[in-house]
């Protein structure tokens, strides 16, 4: 089809007027099977639009939203009446109107949640221009959890889980059945000092009890933060964090000597007293001449912090990394993006918050039901497998069974001298005290998993113990009907957040319109390119590294077949060739 159109007069310059009209088609015309896929004939339905938002809150991506559709109406593969462009579009489209009034939503949320339960509790501080910047909550069963279970606290971090690039920080532990279980969330706009120091005041503020441990990354922001603001906490930083970069700092300068660096240290990370570790760091750094390494010097420098033979004497629940928070990260993000706004956010971790109290009541069931087998006719094991929950027994059963296999070399009173009954090139000796009520042995396992040591197991079988003392099957570890509450440091009622930073939630009524949080910066290079200087900024011309010459590399080299290679490379060893633990096995 083709108009020709032309301007009637100069009087009248918006007329026009058709001089020709020509009918035929000057473009090959679509045939019936794909005029579906033009703009004009693709449409969603109202109804169809509800289905596809709610099957997108249920965690699906739009492949699998489109799967479940065709399903539905019974059409072949490909044939809806629209594609992936437009769900994608509508929800872009439904974010946008979501996003106008999205941080007064998700006060106006929280502010419900509080109403309908006054254990819930939520505290947010505005910036100068009246805008979102920081959000704490804790919903009632966080609250619950955290009476119980405060002792120990793993506080980690995770990126790009909203739209406004905030930082989601959560603060969890683990209860009596060795299951993650959350106590707060925040939503962060930055990584400095003064923001981990609001959200940590903030959660004493609000829990009233300080943890006895807690877990964190290196990040020396929020460990002054902690050392300010949780004075009687025993700070640790995860190993994890640590250990994953010994390939960046180390690989370069020992290269084949790493994986024996990574096993010495292995050594070192697994030896009980200070003394070892005092008298065998400085040979192993001396083995590899790290001295004036500024990592090592840096690792040796925090040695209270990651050295286990430093934190044995406190009660971690056997934690060394904070991994724990990484199943309610990965929970949260099957529902979620960095396109989430605040609103769906919340809502998503309220569902972790669900699944984490249907699981432990499940769990509390199968305690019952089904309980744990025992393996001797002991009473020792009998006492423990009717008072402790199976995940517990279950440790305490490993502890027990390596019991016998410990030869006493020496007994003097109280005292008792204990040692494996082969040599292998890890045997140690192990010191250990029991007058009949009070049990202490060397290596500090009870007090850093509040679960008995084969060591002194092994002392009560030789002593004719047949009954554990009440104080060694620690109510955090019973089951759910033998449980007594835990009390230690409980602040007063009168501690809270000094005024400035603290906006109560019936303060929520006096704002009359909370603005949106900016764009958050995270760590990390900026998206901006940066300034080349030097070597960098001039053209480098590229050689074969076979001989050297330009025009070709490696692969088109005529001078290939003619230049002796040398021998092949040897193949590296892996660490599992030498039994590094895993959480050493850092990849090249």
């Amino acid at each position: 089809m083709r108009i020709k159109l032309q301007k009637s007069s100069d009087i009248f310059p918006q007329e026009w007027h058709v001089t020709t009209f020509v009918v035929d088609h000057n473009h090959e015309l679509l045939s019936p099977s794909v005029t579906r896929f033009l703009p004009s004939n693709r449409t969603i339905t109202e109804k169809d639009e509800k289905r596809i938002l709610m099957l997108k809150e249920g965690g699906l991506f739009v492949r699998q939203i489109m799967r479940v559709i065709e399903l539905e109406k019974h059409v072949n593969h490909g044939c809806l009446p629209f594609l992936e462009k437009d769900v994608h579009n509508l929800f872009t489209k439904v974010r946008k109107k979501q996003d106008a009034n999205d941080a007064m939503d998700l006060l106006q949320y929280c502010k419900i949640a509080k109403e309908e339960d006054c254990k819930f509790q939520y505290v947010f501080t505005l910036d100068e221009e009246r805008k979102l910047e920081h959000i704490f909550w804790s919903a009632a069963h966080c609250i619950d959890w955290y009476q119980k279970y405060a002792d120990v606290v793993v506080f980690d971090t995770t990126y790009k889980i909203n739209a406004y690039q905030m930082l989601f920080g959560i603060f969890v532990g683990v209860n009596n059945h060795g299951k993650t279980i959350l106590f707060g969330c925040a939503l962060l706009q930055n990584e400095t000092t003064s923001t981990f120091r609001w959200i940590m005041k903030t959660f004493l503020s609000v829990m009233k009890k300080p943890p006895k441990t807690i877990i964190t990354d290196q990040d020396p922001w929020m460990t002054e933060a902690i050392s300010e603001e949780l004075t009687s906490t025993k700070h640790s930083f995860c190993i994890w964090h640590i250990t994953s970069k010994f390939s960046g700092w180390f690989t370069s300068i020992l290269r084949n000597r790493y994986q024996d660096w990574c096993a010495d240290f292995y050594k070192l990370y697994n030896l009980d007293a200070p003394e070892d570790f005092e008298r065998e760091w400085p040979q192993v750094v001396a083995k590899y001449e790290l001295q004036t390494n500024k990592h090592v010097i840096g690792l040796y420098e925090i040695k209270h912090f990651w050295v286990p033979a430093y934190l044995r004497g406190y009660f971690f629940g056997g934690m060394t990394t904070t991994g724990r928070s990484e199943s309610i990260n990965a929970f949260i993000k099957r529902f979620i993006s960095s396109h989430t706004n605040l609103g769906q956010f919340v809502k998503q971790v309220d569902l972790a918050i669900e699944d984490i109290d249907q699981v432990q009541l499940h769990d509390t069931m199968l305690e019952t039901y089904r309980g744990s087998s025992l393996r001797t006719m002991s009473p020792l094991e009998e006492q423990a497998h009717n008072i402790l929950t199976p995940y517990c027994f279950k440790k305490f059963q490993e502890q027990f069974g390596r019991a016998a296999l410990y030869s006493l070399i020496h007994e003097d009173g109280h005292t008792f001298v204990l040692k494996y009954y082969e040599e292998t090139r890890y045997n140690k000796w192990h010191n250990v005290f029991w007058d009949g009520e009070t049990a202490i042995c060397s290596c500090k396992h009870f007090q850093f998993w509040r679960i008995l040591c084969r060591h002194i197991l092994s002392v009560f079988l030789r002593k004719d113990c047949y009954k554990i003392p009440s104080h060694y099957l620690p109510s955090r570890w019973c089951r759910q009907a033998l449980q007594v509450e835990d009390r230690f440091q409980v602040l007063g009622e009168d501690f809270q957040v000094s005024g400035e930073e603290l906006l109560p939630d019936e303060n929520v009524d006096m704002l009359n319109e909370v603005g949106c949080p900016p764009i958050s910066k995270t760590k990390g290079c900026s998206k901006r390119k940066r300034v080349k200087g030097g070597r960098e900024g001039g053209k480098q011309t590229k050689t074969c590294r076979l001989c050297k010459s330009i025009g070709h590399n490696f692969t088109t080299c005529p001078e290939k077949e003619n230049i002796i290679t040398g021998s092949q490379k040897k193949k590296k060893a892996t660490p599992s060739d030498i039994g590094l633990n895993p959480i050493f096995c850092v990849k090249y």
